[in-house]
């Protein structure tokens, strides 16, 4: 069957290649032009009429330095919109998003909701090129919501017809996209919205080539009677709107090939020798190579072997040179069958072994462009990170600076009034009123000290459970979306179980997946939300004895504490119990907590292989550091109790308020 793919405004007549002496004559009449705007309207239009062809792109560098000189947010961003489009065009996806996004970003500036669509529309597709269906798909949603909300804004003619353009390229990119990942109900919904959108353009052209697409999509579901018959209405508006030849040859093909599924021999090859004729007169090599191929598919099934080998072998060496996998996959295939009917085997045993490693070849490809298109996530969501990381930290050192001029501030209008008061007063009474002001100093700076600590714990607990909450509802969705799609892909080729690969992969996702989960929950246990800390040092525990670990916990008379202090003595154990599992060794892990008088006792025992707390003071360990500052946070004690090789003990008392 042909490949569904994504279509152009087609019309019935095509364009003739330009030359060096046009570019130059248009460039060098652009002060013809009333504003700055219109001459890069006409260099970006220019530009995509003639297909972003390899010297459009004198078009668009004119677009830009004009842009640039004038600083508008407009041209450059419609400019840099044309440099993503060239590049997607020219097969680098990588330039094409990286320009896209500086569209977008000077889009959003301006608010155009129209060009913010086509911009997205566009990174869809490259997404799609790359292999990320899904990311592609996320992404002409995104546009197509965009799209949506121009409903309710009054338009000039010109941006009417951009927008309705625009959903007729939107809706027939997501049903190719659903198509890929077999939502064939989905597919047909965006082809049929595709179809009344080309209609309300009145572009029978390209109404035609999405009834096509429809048409092929039907057959490949089975449904052939419907697949024909929309297919035959395809081609009858092909011929009404004057489509070339070419359009009119891929009709006949496909029609052929639902005849062939049909059963329909003869009708068969009737078409599919329709489409060599025209195929041969236009000199198009894809559309000989693949009526070739599916001749000889068809003289094999007829048992006319001889005619199928000399079919077949003409379109292998045209899927040999224009390096095209999916024709040589085929014309292998029909070659192995043919011989092997003939019986020569040599020759058969040949093409067999061909088809399998171009076969596995095309198989690994797809592997590696779904790791990498994992890893391209991961070093997005690694660069978001380390920038927010960043951000963070300049706003805690701006904050510590803004906190020490104040405290400054005040302590230096302390003294003046120190030094003022010293001068009317006698110096017992002098002596007094400065320890009485010291005692004020201390007071407010201990004050500004725990206002500033419990902030930056509330941002920290706060931007925990936002990424908590990303890592679980965006990342864990995603990733179990790919399970879902992995298992199908499995449940479709029964090999695939036996690919050591597929089995590797299958359980790096299964991995991946329990990872999120367990990152999410450390970050932000429900528990602690729900059943205060006692039930989230409980949770916890339970996660323990999950992992082979013979945890124990115990709670008396634990008293209701302040929320802050109650993350701080949950972090304060989360620490711990993480030193015990990273260092310790232990198989037992002893925790208990409980209330007396006025204080809160936190004992937590294991017995792994414990340490030289002296020695290990001395090397600065960050474990130790972190979990010592958080108990003087809470103005508590801790006591360790520790020997290499006789497991720890540690004693932590803190105060109830």
């Amino acid at each position: 069957m042909a490949t569904l793919c994504c279509i152009p405004l087609v019309s019935g007549q095509g364009k003739k290649p330009i030359n060096k002496r046009y570019i130059d004559s248009v460039i060098s009449t652009l002060d013809t032009a009333k504003t700055n705007f219109d001459k890069v309207r006409k260099l970006t239009r220019l530009a995509g009429e003639n297909r972003y062809t390899p010297l459009t792109r004198e078009f668009i560098d004119k677009s830009i330095e004009i842009s640039k000189i004038v600083g508008e947010p407009k041209h450059l961003a419609h400019s840099y919109y044309s440099l993503g489009n060239y590049y997607y065009f020219n097969s680098k996806l990588d330039s094409c998003l990286s320009n896209l996004d500086k569209a977008y970003l000077l889009s959003e500036e301006i608010n155009e909701p129209l060009l913010q669509s086509s911009i997205l529309s566009t990174k869809g597709g490259a997404y799609s090129k790359l292999g990320a269906v899904i990311l592609a798909i996320s992404t002409q949603m995104e546009a197509k919501h965009l799209l949506d909300k121009m409903d309710t804004l009054v338009l000039r003619e010109d941006q009417i017809r951009k927008y309705k353009g625009q959903n007729l390229v939107l809706n027939n990119s997501l049903a190719n996209l659903y198509n890929k990942t077999e939502d064939y109900e989905k597919a047909i919904e965006y082809y049929e919205g595709a179809y009344k959108a080309a209609l309300n353009l009145g572009s029978k052209g390209n109404a035609a080539v999405i009834l096509s697409n429809k048409g092929n999509l039907f057959i490949k579901m089975n449904r052939l009677e419907e697949g024909l018959a929309i297919l035959k209405q395809g081609k009858a508006m092909k011929l009404e709107s004057g489509m070339p030849e070419r359009f009119i040859a891929s009709s006949d093909l496909n029609i052929g090939i639902a005849h062939f599924e049909m059963g329909n021999y003869d009708k068969a090859l009737e078409s599919y020798e329709k489409s060599l004729v025209v195929s041969e007169t236009n000199k198009s090599q894809r559309g000989i190579m693949e009526a070739y191929t599916n001749k000889g598919i068809l003289f094999n099934a007829y048992g006319r072997h001889d005619e199928a080998l000399q079919n077949c072998r003409d379109a292998k060496v045209i899927a040999l040179k224009t390096n095209d996998s999916e024709y040589l996959i085929k014309t292998c295939d029909c070659l192995y069958q043919a011989h092997n009917a003939l019986g020569n085997y040599e020759e058969s045993l040949q093409n067999h072994e061909l088809y399998t490693k171009v076969r596995d070849s095309v198989f690994n490809e797809k592997n590696i462009r779904k790791i990498t298109q994992i890893e391209m996530q991961y070093g997005f969501d690694k660069k978001e990170a380390e920038q927010q990381l960043i951000i963070d930290k300049k706003n805690r050192q701006k904050n510590q600076i803004l906190i020490g001029l104040i405290a400054l501030g005040v302590f230096a209008l302390t003294l003046f009034m120190f030094f003022r008061k010293r001068l009317k007063y006698q110096k017992t009474i002098a002596g007094q009123e400065r320890k009485l002001q010291q005692q004020k100093i201390t007071d407010l700076q201990q004050k500004n000290k725990l206002t500033a600590m419990s902030s930056m714990i509330e941002g920290q607990e706060a931007e925990r459970l936002r990424i908590a909450k990303d890592l679980h509802d965006s990342l864990g969705g995603l990733l179990s979306t790919v399970k879902a799609h992995f298992g199908s892909i499995q449940k479709e080729c029964d090999q695939l179980e036996q690919v050591p690969i597929v089995q590797k992969t299958n359980g790096l996702i299964d991995e991946a997946c329990i990872e999120v989960r367990r990152i999410s929950h450390n970050m932000m246990p429900h528990a602690l939300t729900i059943s205060g800390l006692e039930g989230a040092i409980q949770d916890m525990v339970d996660n323990l004895n999950d992992q082979k670990y013979d945890a124990t916990f115990e709670a008396n008379n634990l008293p209701k504490m302040e929320t802050t202090r109650e993350v701080m003595v949950y972090r304060l154990v989360q620490e711990i119990i993480s030193n015990i599992r990273k260092h310790a060794k232990a198989t037992s892990i002893f925790i208990q907590i409980f209330g007396h008088k006025q204080e809160i006792n936190l004992i937590i025992e294991d017995d792994g292989v414990g340490f030289d707390y002296q020695k290990a003071q001395l090397e600065r360990g960050l474990g130790l550091k972190s979990i010592n500052s958080r108990v003087a946070f809470l103005d508590g004690n801790i006591e360790w109790d520790t020997q290499p090789k006789r497991g720890t003990n540690i004693n932590i008392t803190i105060p109830k308020q």
